[in-house]
């Protein structure tokens, strides 16, 4: 159970108490799906007490509805001690208890911090290059997908398998190399008997050769498919052209991850249409079924291309639909 922090989905009540304690309330956060909020212009913080908590109470106009999440959070100033001793001063255990307070309030939203990210790490999606600096990745599982990586032991059991088949083949032209030989050596009277024997045994060594030559080139093509940098075609030992590494798709696909959002249209308690969105990196969770009218679908899956881009006017990363005097909703061109 989180000591630092509680969170609530909206319901339309402006009121929402917390219990965790505090040296002050500037050290209380209030955020919307994310959004930090301002003290005294969203919301003030009534009967509080540093040891009891409070209550956060949403100012007029500033009352969050459903789905919004609302995080109330503790987060300590560690700046500067909160009180600073001076040579010759008695020193008061208040204050001795106000400066341990800081550093353990500090270290319990560490811990939460820490742990709320233990919960949330599986299928992580790494944006841009991952540098291990020297370090082995170590437990690869074994590739299935074509644009999975490959382990070690992966490409030992190819490596092992081409040689195989390599000595299968040179043991195959040496006994009938050995065959001809014997054949020649017992009908001396038939040399031209020998004659094919011999020629088929250098044939069936020819054969054998070709084919290592194909084994060794399949292992350097599997080698540039798991090892070549991103963004650089190769061209196969067939002659196919283009061809990139497991790794080139990996970042594609993590640069696609990025990039998509979520955009749900739903109704709220007044009747007015609200629009939810969140990006791939936003850790809430959203339930299609709310985003539903008449069982069909009010929900789509984008990419940020429906996002403002400009960096003035506050509108950064928030979506440019809107509804004209018409009462049509239509995706506004300035970016």
């Amino acid at each position: 159970m989180a000591l630092t922090f509680i969170e609530y989905t909206a319901d339309g009540n402006n009121n929402k108490n917390f219990t965790f304690p505090s040296i002050t309330t500037t050290d209380v956060d209030v955020k919307l799906d994310g959004a930090l909020q301002t003290a005294g212009t969203h919301y003030n913080i009534v009967n509080y007490t540093p040891t009891g908590g409070g209550t956060v109470e949403f100012t007029t106009g500033n009352i969050p509805s459903n789905p919004v999440i609302i995080r109330i959070a503790r987060s300590t100033d560690v700046g500067s001690p909160r009180v600073t001793y001076t040579p010759g001063s008695s020193v008061k255990a208040a204050d001795l208890n106000e400066n341990a307070l800081q550093t353990i309030y500090s270290l319990q939203e560490e811990k939460d911090a820490v742990q709320n990210l233990g919960g949330t790490l599986s299928n992580v999606t790494i944006s841009g290059n991952l540098n291990v600096d020297s370090n082995r990745i170590t437990n690869v599982a074994d590739g299935i997908s074509a644009t999975d990586g490959v382990n070690k032991q992966q490409v030992e059991d190819i490596t092992t398998n081409n040689n195989t088949v390599l000595a299968g083949h040179a043991a195959t032209a040496t006994a009938q190399a050995n065959a001809a030989a014997s054949s020649a050596s017992a009908a001396q009277s038939s040399n031209q008997s020998a004659s094919a024997y011999a020629t088929l045994a250098a044939a069936s060594a020819t054969t054998a050769q070709n084919a290592g030559s194909n084994m060794t080139a399949q292992v350097n093509d599997a080698a540039a498919y798991a090892a070549n940098a991103a963004n650089t075609a190769f061209t196969t030992s067939t002659g196919v052209t283009n061809q990139f590494s497991s790794l080139h798709y990996a970042n594609l696909a993590s640069t696609y991850a990025g990039q998509t959002v979520f955009y749900g249209f739903a109704r709220n308690s007044v009747g007015s249409l609200t629009l939810t969105y969140a990006t791939a990196s936003d850790s809430a969770t959203y339930a299609t079924k709310d985003y539903e009218y008449k069982g069909e679908a009010q929900w789509i899956i984008g990419n940020s291309a429906a996002l403002h881009t400009a960096t003035s006017g506050g509108t950064q990363g928030t979506p440019r639909y809107s509804l004209n005097t018409s009462g049509h909703l239509i995706l506004n061109t300035t970016m």
